[in-house]
């Protein structure tokens, strides 16, 4: 796959099963170094809460993410809830990142309920 095809985005891990919303790099947006997607997860979240079935939980309950891609050394980056350490490669699969640079990090601004001490709903 050339990489202009592949995406930058976010995603939310709901009830076993990934769900990713982006965009092609050709369509990113410029963010400094970055081109990122220019959605946030509340309003993805908006559009996709009907897969719980109490849709009244909020975008940050469940475990989440972002793809973004550094220009400065060519790299994708797979900001990640650690809640989804096991599924990492269904985001790796899903864009198909196989023979680019790629690098997964921890981020606390993706803590869903269960891994933010702090979470009060």
């Amino acid at each position: 796959m050339k990489k202009e095809d592949l995406q930058v985005g976010l995603f939310f891990y709901v009830n076993e099963q990934l769900y990713f919303s982006g965009c092609s790099l050709n369509d990113a947006e410029n963010y400094g170094d970055f081109l990122v997607y220019d959605q946030g997860h509340y309003d993805v979240w908006e559009r996709l809460k009907h897969l719980n079935k109490n849709n009244t939980v909020p975008y940050d309950y469940y475990p989440r993410g972002r793809i973004v891609y550094r220009k400065t050394d060519d790299t994708f980056i797979i900001y990640y809830d650690r809640c989804m350490a096991d599924s990492l490669e269904q985001i790796y699969l899903f864009n198909n990142y196989e023979g680019y640079n790629v690098r997964y990090e921890l981020d606390e601004h993706y803590c869903c309920h269960k891994c933010n001490q702090n979470y009060a709903m």
